[in-house]
């Protein structure tokens, strides 16, 4: 509306520099203008050469598309039955032809008489738009004066404004469609340029999710020099720096624990072996004071120790026939197995075939059904045909009565052969469902046989093995027998240095004292480095799990 509006403002402006530069022309007629408008005024005929040259200078100042009519109105009113005419003094060709010719007293409308009262003023007026039985106008009327100023005429042209408003509207809708179409191109390019801007935005912030998951294996491209490819690049490089950051965590955490392992392993074994020395200083060190009181002793437990020693060796002789007798029980145990071992290849062998012979009794009634089937259809033929009968004998009367009641035993045994094979369908639709389930039975026994078959196998192999073992331990009995001997032998020996070991039982009671001080202060430093180790462990394998979400 506004842009219609600006487009009316702009053509009554340009009628109005129109009109202004034809009132030039029309004010240079003055001398023409003058006789005429006198001799109009005294009701005389006008002077036909002027009135021919102002015709021809009216016409000259029209044109069918626009500027349509021009004329010469009097400048007196006149004033008939309280109604106000005007009179013209000469019209262009356009009039003439309308039946609008000079002399004319036409009654104006409102618009154009108020535009004539306001000329009257000496200045140009240029009227609204109204309509009068020739048609919708525009009038520009401007007074042409004497040289003393005053009034002889007035000058008028009409624009045609149908044909204004015609265009302006044509105008209008060339001005909206060009705008729509600019407002799109604008619209589409700005979108174009927003998508083009926030694209590596998205981008960048896709890629920072990514990363914020875990995923350092990212990259924003650094298509252009501006904020946003200046924030990309730096993007790549932050996330190149915590890739080589978390790369190496990990590889530092990787090794830590595994130095913290190995550290807290050989802590756990210096610890366990330094709790040992400790309590072997300790208890050598209560075993020298011990053995400084029981010295004299040593000769008599000796001698108790020769006779355990014997006994030992008489029970080492028992036991290694214990072991051969072991021996000959797990032989025959193996051969036990082994046999068990055939017989369950056998059943399993047997389940097989009794599996496969359930399958093929299946198969077997399925085909005796399609057989009672087939029967069954043909009883009812049989039925069919029996019923057929007994119409016909109907039919025959007297005689055909003998056949009518075999044709009635026949379509009731038809209808009992129906019956029977429903019946023996029925029952070989239930074996087949039990031969079904004990075929699917019989799978699984013969799976269980399977697993069992394979489970004595095994236990053979482990009576193998037992049997291995209890001849390894008769050997090491024979072993033991022999040592034993020995032993009885050295134990005399012994006994002489016996009185050796009291003299040197006295030196290390001191030093196991000092020995087992030292050592408990290196249990306990020990314990700390474990449990230090420890914590380093499991602050490591925490790093590790962190720096695992990181994709590299």
């Amino acid at each position: 509306m506004g842009l219609y509006i600006a487009q009316k403002n702009a053509a009554f402006h340009e009628f109005e520099q129109i009109g202004d530069k034809l009132r030039t022309q029309a004010q240079a007629n003055v001398s023409l203008i003058l006789p005429m408008a006198q001799a109009f005024d005294a009701n005389q005929e006008p002077p036909a050469d002027e009135m021919e040259i102002l015709k021809k200078l009216l016409d000259g100042m029209t044109d069918p598309d626009l500027l349509t009519n021009s004329y010469y109105l009097s400048a007196n009113k006149i004033d008939k039955d309280g109604t106000a005419y005007l009179k013209t003094l000469q019209v262009s060709q356009s009039l003439t032809d309308k039946q609008f010719v000079a002399g004319k007293e036409f009654p104006a409308s409102d618009v154009l008489l108020k535009a004539f009262d306001e000329s009257a003023k000496g200045h140009s007026e240029l009227t609204a738009s109204y309509q009068d039985e020739l048609g919708s106008w525009i009038t520009y009327i401007a007074p042409v004066q004497d040289e003393d100023g005053d009034p002889v005429a007035y000058f008028a042209i009409d624009f045609d404004y149908d044909k204004v408003e015609k265009q302006m509207s044509t105008l209008l809708l060339r001005a909206v469609l060009f705008g729509i179409i600019v407002a799109l191109i604008a619209i589409g390019l700005v979108i174009f340029l927003i998508r083009m801007a926030v694209r590596p935005l998205r981008l960048l912030a896709a890629n920072a999710k990514e990363a914020a998951k875990g995923n350092l294996t990212v990259s924003v491209p650094v298509t252009n020099g501006n904020e946003i490819g200046q924030a990309s690049a730096s993007f790549n490089e932050m996330i190149g720096s915590l890739r080589e950051l978390a790369i190496n965590i990990k590889q530092t955490s990787a090794e830590v624990s595994v130095s913290s392992r190995s550290l807290k392993e050989t802590a756990s074994q210096t610890a366990q072996a330094t709790n040992e020395i400790t309590e072997a200083i300790q208890n050598v060190a209560t075993g020298t004071e011990t053995q400084l009181g029981s010295s004299q002793e040593c000769q008599r437990a000796m001698s108790e120790m020769a006779g355990g020693i014997q006994r030992i060796a008489e029970s080492a002789s028992v036991v290694s026939d214990l072991a051969v007798n072991t021996a000959d029980l797990a032989a025959e145990g193996d051969t036990v197995i082994t046999r068990t071992v055939k017989q369950m290849q056998t059943i399993e062998s047997h389940v097989f075939t009794a599996s496969d012979s359930m399958r093929e009794l299946n198969d077997s009634s399925d085909k005796i059904e399609d057989i009672l089937s087939h029967i069954s259809e043909v009883a009812n033929q049989t039925n069919l045909l029996a019923l057929n009968a007994s119409i016909e004998a109907a039919r025959a009367g007297e005689h055909g009565k003998g056949f009518a009641v075999v044709a009635h035993e026949i379509r009731k045994l038809a209808e009992r052969s129906k019956e029977s094979s429903e019946e023996i369908v029925a029952i070989l639709h239930s074996i087949g469902i039990r031969s079904k389930q004990v075929a699917a039975s019989l799978a699984v026994t013969a799976e269980e046989t399977r697993i069992g078959s394979e489970l004595a196998v095994t236990s053979g192999e482990s009576f193998r093995s037992i049997l291995l073992s209890v001849k390894q331990v008769s050997e090491q009995v024979q072993e033991v027998s022999a040592s034993s001997q020995q032993m009885s032998a050295s134990s005399e020996q012994i006994a002489a240095s016996l009185e050796e070991l009291e003299r040197i039982a006295q030196t290390s009671s001191a030093h196991s004292q000092q020995v087992a001080a030292a050592s408990e202060e290196q249990l306990a430093s020990v314990e700390e480095i474990a449990s230090a180790s420890e914590q380093l462990r499991s602050m490591a394998g925490d790093l590790n799990e962190a720096v695992s979400r990181f994709a590299v």
